[in-house]
């Protein structure tokens, strides 16, 4: 799935690179080497934002601006392929924080605010990251193996520890392809950050399904009531929450069945497998009458389903 979501990357870019020529100043054999490179070597996830804003760029005329997003996007260097755990530079004096933040909070409908984690923060979310692996590897590696493949970084942030405004668990975003954004404030422990990432890395997994085209064909200003938020979205949305309460399911009970867990954590994990199986039943309902799914789509949701019938 890198790989095809790699050559597309550079299927594209080619165009680009031959359509703007002597009308973008990039030389020509830096612009070979890259896209040498991006055949063969993962990449960070900041090369398909970067992309992106260079194509919006490029569609309002502004040459200028797509050729200095351009020179940025060939200079990132080749990814080793594993899986890098970062904190996100300050959005307010950095260009990638900003960046990143930009993408993640992309719904109009729910701004919430994106900041730097504390080094304190960040130091015990790596902590609970890197124990969730542990459980992962000795009660699940197949799930663990998969996550690693899907995901060049996880990116550590904060939100906003008001009580009363709007934060965030986790982000994904399609132009951060290979990239999660986690809240770093977070504190609830290896089970729940398991989930956290089964849940985030699902929505890469989604967001690779749909390279070639939509999942649901669902107009985004239809809306319906959703597994995982109070309001009602798009369609889309909820297709995707509703896979990836699956995959939460798929993480908690494999872990349970193999004995991994301690007797609190066990508790807690058949707990969050009734509830997981709860919103996935509520999601998987509203889909299945309203949703318009593409072959691949109908596809992919079957499977979810088929498992959580076993």
């Amino acid at each position: 799935m890198d790989q095809r979501m790699r050559a597309r990357l550079c299927e594209s870019l080619r165009y680009i690179f031959a359509q703007a020529e002597g009308q973008i100043n990039i030389p020509p054999a830096r612009c070979s080497r890259f896209l040498g490179q991006l055949k063969k070597k993962p990449i960070s996830p900041r090369a398909f934002s970067l992309y992106s804003d260079a194509v919006l760029a490029i569609e309002e005329n502004d040459l200028d601006l797509a050729g200095k997003l351009l020179d940025e996007l060939i200079r990132l260097p080749a990814h080793d392929g594993r899986l890098d755990i970062i904190d996100l530079p300050n959005p307010e004096r950095d260009p990638i924080g900003r960046r990143y933040a930009r993408f993640i909070d992309d719904d109009d409908s729910v701004a919430f605010e994106i900041f730097a984690p504390s080094p304190a923060a960040a130091a015990s979310c790596r902590a609970q990251i890197k124990d969730a692996f542990t459980l992962m590897d000795a009660g699940d590696p197949q799930l663990a193996a998969e996550i690693r493949a899907l995901l060049r970084e996880i990116i550590l942030a904060a939100g906003n520890e008001d009580p009363k405004a709007l934060t965030f668990d986790g982000a994904s975003a399609f132009m951060l392809w290979g990239g999660i954004i986690i809240n770093a404030n977070r504190s609830d422990g290896p089970l729940a950050m398991a989930q956290m990432l089964a849940h985030e890395s699902a929505h890469n997994l989604l967001f690779g399904f749909s390279a070639e085209g939509p999942l649901v064909e669902n107009s985004a200003e239809e809306l319906y009531p959703s597994p995982l938020r109070a309001d009602p979205r798009p369609m889309d949305g909820i297709y995707h929450a509703t896979f990836v309460t699956a995959r939460m399911h798929r993480v908690v009970r494999q872990l349970l069945k193999s004995g991994v867990l301690s007797a609190s954590l066990s508790a807690q994990a058949r707990k969050d497998l009734a509830e997981n199986a709860r919103l996935f039943a509520r999601g998987h309902e509203v889909v299945l009458k309203h949703a318009k799914m593409t072959p691949v789509g109908e596809a992919v949701m079957r499977g979810a389903a088929g498992y959580m019938a076993v």
